[in-house]
């Protein structure tokens, strides 16, 4: 009886072990996704709910950003819309020299991330590469 138990424990055992790569695998493919994009997006909300807050967070972007991108294109994508999602505007139009006005008409045009980001020719692993890198450096995760 015990030998049975322990054969079949070793059996699952080995079949395990064959499918953790593909697990793995599974899991890492994830990684530069629109989902793990709008994690980064609730990140960045929940910290940023008083007014105190959100000059605090206006003001990191400004200082990581500083001439890469215009502060009247933050001031705006910061007006128009949550500061997770502002934040991404602003590192689309970083990385794509795109009109701000443009990505933020998309957006509240119920366009979703990944379509504006092929929008403009980017890759969604580099948009959110450069969205954990400032949340990174600016404290702002």
């Amino acid at each position: 009886m015990t030998a049975i138990i322990f054969k079949k424990f070793l059996i699952l055992m080995l079949v395990l072990s064959f499918l953790s790569p593909a697990i793995s695998t599974t899991l890492a493919a994830q990684k530069g996704t629109e989902e793990e994009l709008k994690e980064r997006i609730e990140i960045t909300n929940k910290k940023r709910v008083t007014p105190k807050e959100i000059k605090r967070f206006e003001e990191h972007l400004k200082a990581y950003f500083f001439e890469a991108v215009p502060n009247d294109v933050i001031d705006r994508a910061m007006k128009e819309l949550t500061p997770g999602e502002a934040l991404v505007v602003i590192v689309i139009v970083n990385q794509s020299k795109k009109s701000d006005k443009e990505i933020i008409k998309m957006k509240k045009d119920g366009k979703n991330w990944t379509d504006i980001v092929n929008a403009v020719g980017l890759k969604m692993k580099d948009v959110v590469k450069e969205v954990k890198e400032f949340q990174k450096t600016s404290g702002c995760a």
